[in-house]
């Protein structure tokens, strides 16, 4: 009997470090805009929009959690952080293939037409694709998770899978 298998993702303490060190640069780029600003009268909206860009950056990259499960027929990705949830099901008639690395090189000149990013980046599990069928349309998830769930996925389904670290 084909099992469930499921996982979310992790953070290591070296990359928790960085994320840190990450916001207070971005706290620290906050404080010399707004002294610029209110004790200069200085104001720059290029800094103040980069500021804000990073801040989003920063959110995107570290806010968020990702739980992966491994369905009979589906696989299911959940993101959330800061009070959302989003949930993205795929389903495994639909797979084209499957990596248990992701090479930049190699994939982008398939026809691929769409990249859906749902890892964190504080994770420090490889970075995985797996390449699905949406409509006409190849489109490819790119995602974290341990070998033993791409070992499960080999397992199921073996001439799907395309072993990149070879």
């Amino acid at each position: 009997m084909i099992q469930e298998v499921k996982e979310s993702s992790t953070v290591s303490e070296g990359r928790k470090t960085l994320q840190y060190a990450a916001l207070l640069l971005i706290a620290l780029s906050w404080a010399y805009e707004g002294y610029q600003a209110f004790a200069l009268y200085r104001f720059s909206l290029l800094g103040w929009g980069y500021n804000i860009l990073f801040v989003i950056l920063w959110l995107w990259r570290c806010a968020f959690s990702y739980s992966y499960t491994l369905t009979p027929s589906h696989f299911i990705v959940v993101m959330f952080g800061l009070g959302m949830e989003r949930r993205m099901s795929i389903s495994l008639k639909d797979m084209e293939s499957f990596s248990n690395c992701y090479k930049k090189s190699f994939f982008r000149k398939t026809k691929i037409g769409t990249y859906v990013h749902r890892y964190s980046s504080l994770d420090p599990q490889p970075q995985r694709i797996l390449v699905y069928r949406k409509g006409r349309k190849l489109c490819g998830l790119l995602f974290k998770c341990s070998d033993r769930m791409i070992q499960e996925l080999a397992r199921r389904y073996p001439q799907q899978f395309l072993d990149l670290n070879a």
